[in-house]
C-alpha cells in the first residue's frame, strides 16, 4: 500500500470528484484513477461506488481517509478489520466557538433529553477545519457560517438563520455614544479567531463599502469569554454575532448603538449527503434564543 494512494483519496474524499483531485495533488485524473484501483486491492468492501457519473466515497473510504494521516503503524490493520458503525445514541457536531455557545444548550434538549441513552459529542474549530473533518465522517454534522463560495457535491447545505452582529464596548468607554462608524476611526479592536469566515470579516467588510481604512485588531483571543472579559477591562471594541455569547461580560458592556449596521452573515447546517440527518432544522423555529434577527 503506497502512501500517495492514501494521499489521493483523501483528495477524492475532500474534493469531491477524481479531477478535482488530481488538480489539487498536481497529477493526472488517470494517476488517481490507477491509485483508488491500487488501493482497493487492499479492502474486501468498496472505498467508491458509483452514483451516476461519478463515484462517492463511503464510509469505509471515509474513515481510511481520517485516519491515513497518522497511520503510521496501524496501516495494515485498516485493511483487514472492519470499520465500526458510528453509534447512533452519539450525535457528534463540529461547530464554530460561537455556535457551540448559542447551540450548545438546543441539541442537549432536543437530543439528550429526550433518551437518557443518548450523549452529544462536541468540537470546536474554525469553518474550514470542521468542513474537512466532516467530510472525513468524524462528525454527523457541522454547524457554522458558510465559508466565501463553499460548494461540495458531497454536502447538502441549509441556512437555519441569520445574525445581525453588534459593535460592544465596556459601559463608560470614551465612545459609547458613537453614532458611526466614522467616529470609530483609530479605535483598536479585539476578536476571536483564526475563521474563515465571521464577525471579523463582517467588521472588514463594513469599512471596506465605506471606503474606510481597515479596523486595527489589536488582540486575537480564543473564544469569546476571553474577549469579552478583555472588552469589559479595557477600551477595545469587539463585535459579538449573538447576544447569548455575553454571558457573564453582560453587566459590564453594551451594545453601540450606531446608525449602520453591520453585515448579516448566516449559520448554516452541513451534512453528509450520503447520512440521513440527526438534527432537524425546526429546532430554530421553536427556540425565540436562536430565531431572532439580533444574533
Amino acid at each position: 500500500m503506497y502512501l500517495r494512494h492514501l494521499q489521493y483519496l483523501r483528495s477524492v474524499v475532500e474534493h469531491g470528484s477524481f479531477a478535482r483531485a488530481a488538480q489539487a495533488c498536481g497529477v493526472s485524473q488517470p494517476a488517481i484513477s490507477q491509485g483508488m484501483k491500487a488501493l482497493q486491492a487492499h479492502f474486501s468492501a468498496p472505498l467508491l461506488v458509483r452514483a451516476g457519473r461519478r463515484y462517492v466515497p463511503t464510509e469505509l473510504a471515509r474513515s481510511v481517509a481520517a485516519q491515513s494521516s497518522s497511520l503510521g503503524q496501524r496501516m495494515g490493520a485498516l485493511g483487514f478489520k472492519p470499520v465500526p458503525a458510528p453509534d447512533r445514541n452519539v450525535l457528534r457536531v463540529g461547530l464554530t466557538p460561537s455556535a457551540a455557545l448559542v447551540w450548545g444548550p438546543v441539541l442537549y434538549a432536543r437530543w439528550c433529553l429526550p433518551n437518557p441513552r443518548r450523549s452529544l459529542d462536541m468540537a470546536t474549530a474554525d469553518e474550514g477545519a470542521l468542513l474537512a473533518g466532516l467530510l472525513q465522517g468524524r462528525f454527523d454534522a457541522v454547524i457554522a457560517p458558510k465559508p466565501r463560495q463553499f460548494a461540495h457535491p458531497d454536502l447538502s447545505e441549509r441556512l437555519l438563520y441569520e445574525l445581525q452582529p453588534q459593535v460592544y464596548a465596556r459601559r463608560g468607554h470614551p465612545l459609547a455614544r458613537a453614532r458611526t462608524l466614522a467616529q470609530l476611526q483609530g479605535a483598536a479592536w479585539a476578536c476571536v479567531g483564526p475563521s474563515v469566515k465571521g464577525p471579523v470579516d463582517v467588521l472588514t467588510e463594513a469599512h471596506r463599502v465605506r471606503r474606510m481604512p481597515v479596523p486595527k485588531i489589536a488582540v486575537r483571543c480564543p473564544d469569546f469569554a476571553s474577549m469579552l472579559h478583555l472588552v469589559g477591562q479595557s477600551d477595545l471594541l469587539a463585535v459579538v454575532p449573538h447576544p447569548a455569547l455575553l454571558g457573564a461580560a453582560t453587566p459590564v458592556v453594551r451594545a453601540l448603538q450606531l446608525a449602520e449596521a453591520l453585515p448579516l452573515y448566516g449559520m448554516w447546517l452541513f451534512e453528509l449527503r450520503t447520512r440521513p440527518s440527526r438534527i432537524d432544522p425546526q429546532w430554530v423555529a421553536t427556540d425565540p434564543s436562536l430565531s431572532q434577527s439580533h444574533g
